[in-house]
This record gives structure tokens, sequence and C-alpha cells, in this order.
């Protein structure tokens, strides 16, 4: 169950899951430290409309934040928005597993503390290692304080989509997005995945039996990511 100090920081009702921008922006930027079974509870006890819309929305706050001359950094951005906004549209189906993954492994990305290097311009006062998101506020901040600096990401490239993913991308985008489900009140878990056949229209609180999707296959540690141990690419976050 998630934490209500979580809950709480995100300014999210227990049982609602994230209706608003602000919720998904303070998700993604940095609310302490939130594992990866509570971040996979928050995206999918979520509307997928609503959740495709707020991705949407941050991923074009966060590309308008891209230095201008870096054209690789925004083009990948704007990949990652699309990519997450179709497997929103798609939560209650395939889209749900790979929609926590991918969107987790970006948010370590994102995190990740010095890794760009920001020098300002006029080559006054001293450089200082950011994480991109800190790196991306930084640029958005030039406007008011009139400081402008250099930005080099070198050291925190953002890797492309991968064929299948891209595959998975072009299947779902032809696709009817799927509905939003309901669990029941006293249900203090959910099911590691939702297989193709599960019919959320069906549900019936109380009645339907979810006993055969309770599977000790867990997707998210033996088909994605290892929770207790996450490794992308290559680095060991549990040594932070």
């Amino acid at each position: 169950m998630i934490s209500q100090h979580i809950l709480k920081e995100l300014d999210i009702e227990e049982g609602e899951g994230i209706v608003y921008f602000e919720q998904f922006a303070a998700l993604m930027e940095g609310v302490g430290n939130i594992d990866y079974d509570t971040f996979a509870e928050l995206i999918l006890t979520s509307d997928p409309e609503a959740l495709a819309e707020v991705i949407d929305y941050f991923f074009e706050d966060v590309t308008r934040c891209v230095p201008d001359n870096d054209l690789d950094m925004y083009s990948a951005l704007e990949a990652r928005r699309t990519l997450f906004r179709t497997l929103a549209g798609h939560l209650g189906g395939r889209g749900a597993g790979f929609l926590t993954d991918e969107l987790y492994t970006f948010r370590e990305w994102f995190l990740e503390d010095g890794t760009v290097l920001c020098t300002q311009e006029d080559g006054t006062g001293s450089s200082q290692w950011l994480s991109p998101c800190q790196a991306l506020m930084l640029y958005r901040e030039e406007k008011l304080s009139g400081t402008k600096f250099d930005y080099d990401f070198s050291q925190a490239p953002l890797s492309e989509i991968d064929q299948y993913m891209l595959s998975l991308l072009e299947e779902l985008e032809n696709e009817e997005p799927q509905s939003s489900f309901s669990w029941d009140d006293d249900l203090d878990y959910l099911p590691d995945e939702l297989p193709e056949d599960f019919d959320p229209s069906a549900y019936i609180p109380g009645e339907t039996d979810l006993s055969e999707y309770m599977s000790d296959f867990d997707p998210y540690t033996d088909g994605f990511i290892d929770r207790d141990n996450p490794v992308i690419d290559g680095i060991d976050y549990e040594q932070y």
C-alpha cells in the first residue's frame, strides 16, 4: 500500500491515482525515495485518459526547457512523450507493465545527480554538476535571473527507444484505448499484470474472481526490472 506520507506529498487522495499535472510532475521530479512497487501502484491506479493527458503536458513542459542548441535531447524527449502517452492510453491492457517500467527508468535518469555540467557563459562563477531535471530547470530560470549557462549533457545521454518498443508503439496506436478499471475498496494489492483477456467492464466488486490473475510470475522482476536491485544502463543504483 502507498504510504500516507507519499500520498500527502503528491496531494493524491487514497485510491484516486494521478489526476492532475502537478501530481505527476511532483512524482517525476523527485518526492523523496519512491520504490518501484509504490511507483507502479501510483501509475496503475490512475485513469488512463487522465494519465495520458498529464504525461503529454509534462513532457511538453520539459521539452520547452531544453537548450535551443541541443536538438538530440529535444528529439529524445519528444519520442518519449509519444511513447508514454500511447502506453498510458492502454493502461488496462498490454501498455500497463511497459509504461511503468519505461517511466521508472526515465525518472531514474532524470533525477541522477552530477551528470550535466553547467557553466556560466561569461566565465564567472564555478561550474556545477546537476541532474538533468535540475539542469533543465536552471535553463528555464535564465529568463528570470539573466544569467546564462552552457549545458553539457554528454555524460547523461538519453538512450534511443529500442526497436521492440517502437513496434509495440505502432501496434498500440492502431488499437482502441483500453477503459479504466475499478478495484474493491478492501483490495489491498494489485495484480502484477493485467492479461489481455481481462475485461475491466465485466469486473464486479466482491464477486469477480481475481485469483487466476495472481500468478507467481512477476513482470517487474522477471520481465522488466529487478525491483530489489535495479540496474539501468549498466549502473547499479543500490550503491547510491
